[in-house]
């Protein structure tokens, strides 16, 4: 598995690049979100994300990710970390959470186990969060809009039901298409049917 580190601290990403290649990884690193970013195409396998970047957020750094449809297992670091973040991280799709200064041997055994993991499951759950974390980009109508469309209704209903137009709801569905990247009414329908698993991200 390719492991790769993006972190703003030199001396951070050095060590971490010996420990983690000792361990028999190939490892990248990058010093930004944005170096990360620009090797987009080519990612696999695993990113560690310090939390605290300069340029952007790991938080935001993540939500790129699944915005770009990367499929990598991300854990995320901090050495500020707090209940709120972990739990943002882990609804984003993380793998894991960990603060700074962790155990090396706890981050290796962590690495192990995703390299030798095959339950599907755990991929899916991933997957299902990303898909929830896209959701919540929507806003409290276009939620409105969305269900009525899973729910089968056609657009005259979802606009009797909310008190808009059509031509709303038209609009409406447009922006929700875009923002969760769905070519087509079926892959919208997906999009929702995998989230849902997840009733708090609803």
């Amino acid at each position: 598995m390719h492991i790769h580190i993006v972190d703003d601290d030199a001396s951070i990403r050095e060590s971490l690049k010996q420990l983690i290649s000792a361990a028999g990884y190939r490892v990248s690193c990058y010093a930004s979100g944005k170096n990360f970013l620009d090797h987009i195409d080519t990612i696999s396998g695993c990113v560690i994300i310090d939390l605290r970047l300069t340029d952007m957020d790991g938080l935001a750094l993540q939500r790129q990710l699944i915005a770009d449809r990367v499929d990598v297992d991300v854990i995320v670091v901090s050495a500020y970390g707090d209940i709120s973040h972990a739990v943002e991280a882990m609804r984003l799709g993380a793998v894991d959470f960990m603060e700074k200064p962790f155990d090396p041997d706890t981050l290796i055994s962590r690495l192990n186990a995703l390299t030798e993991a095959t339950d599907a499951a755990s991929r899916l759950q991933r997957e299902a969060r990303q898909r929830a974390a896209l959701i919540d980009t929507l806003t409290p109508r276009e939620k409105q809009v969305l269900t009525g469309i899973v729910d089968g209704k056609a657009n005259k209903e979802v606009a009797a039901n909310l008190g808009i137009s059509a031509r709303t709801v038209e609009t409406h569905r447009v922006h929700i298409m875009q923002k969760l990247q769905a070519n087509s009414l079926a892959q919208l329908v997906r999009i929702w049917l995998e989230a849902t698993p997840h009733p708090e991200q609803a």
